[in-house]
């Protein structure tokens, strides 16, 4: 699919992209293209007569392959973080920002350019420049981030009061939830230590502009401030795991305990038992008008006594 917007009187503006060439011909500000079919891709380099990166391009982890410039523009590849099946996923997006254009190239649809083409629909975006574009995307993302971030720590409460309070609680489906919660914090933070960079590089080209520098101190304010939450929440999972972990180690120690408790109660009689149960010619007992009274006795006895020595000392 093929986006195309404009700035208009210094406001971000969707176009038609029915007929393409002409809006390009325009001098597009953007040129989205989200997981383009070749027809879009060729249409877009023959026209812009520049090479267009490919998934493998977007996907390496090294500074130099993600940000750098070069005759065709500034060049940043950011993780922008979705959810698909249930499970938070992140997915890197191609930018680069030419003279008077800026490009982009994403295999997914994210909900980060689906708010900011709501927000361009209702003419909230105001930018002069396409770094501008860039900076309100990013902008955009980090905010994303911090509600992201408010969702973990709301269900991390949750698990938190089943773990610690519920006298009842599934601790087995706890466990499994903190290990989801501890997957989303970790690509939250993978998702804001690569915005570090992204804005980290961008502010080495905007030094000499005061606006756009003190824009990208604000973002990098914002992604200071969330690094230091997504930590306190990667401690906070720990506990709770632990905790948890812990809860079930008492629970299966206390079963233990039980059958060990009732293996000592049970030995005793079972000895008594069984010395009655030889077949020796010459037992004393055997002719014993009371024997076997006696030997039920003395097992109930021998069993009631290590119960009662377990009660006194507390370990029942």
């Amino acid at each position: 699919m093929l986006q195309i917007f404009r700035i208009e009187n210094g406001v971000l503006r969707e176009k038609d992209t029915e007929s393409i060439l002409p809006v390009l011909a325009e001098e597009a500000s953007w040129i989205d293209l989200v997981d383009s079919e070749d027809s879009e891709r060729e249409l877009v380099q023959q026209f812009l007569e520049t090479e267009l990166p490919d998934s493998d391009d977007m996907e390496e982890i090294e500074s130099s392959a993600r940000y750098f410039s070069d005759q065709q523009g500034l060049h940043v590849h950011s993780l922008f973080l979705f959810q698909s099946e249930g499970r938070s996923r992140t997915s890197t997006v191609a930018f680069v920002v030419q003279e008077g254009r800026l490009l982009s190239f994403r295999d997914s649809r994210l909900p980060d350019f689906r708010l900011l083409r709501m927000r361009v629909r209702r003419g909230w975006v105001k930018v002069q420049q396409p770094l501008d574009i860039l900076l309100s995307i990013l902008d955009q993302k980090v905010e994303n981030l911090a509600d992201a971030i408010e969702d973990v720590h709301r269900d991390l409460e949750n698990v938190g009061y089943s773990v610690l309070e519920e006298e009842n609680g599934e601790l087995e489906e706890d466990i499994d939830r903190l290990a989801r919660l501890e997957d989303t914090n970790g690509k939250i933070r993978l998702c804001l230590m690569d915005t570090q960079r992204s804005i980290s590089f961008i502010q080495r080209y905007v030094r000499s502009d005061k606006n756009r520098r003190r824009t990208c101190a604000e973002i990098q304010h914002d992604l200071d401030t969330l690094m230091s939450h997504t930590t306190f929440l990667f401690d906070k999972i720990n506990f709770l795991m632990d905790a948890a972990q812990g809860f079930i180690n008492i629970e299966q120690n206390q079963i233990i305990k039980i059958f060990s408790i009732a293996a000592v109660v049970f030995l005793p009689p079972t000895m008594i038992a069984s010395i009655y149960g030889m077949n020796f010619r010459v037992m004393p007992e055997l002719g014993f008008e009371f024997g076997y009274p006696m030997a039920l006795g003395l097992m109930i006895l021998s069993g009631i006594a290590p119960y009662w020595y377990f009660k006194r000392k507390g370990w029942l």
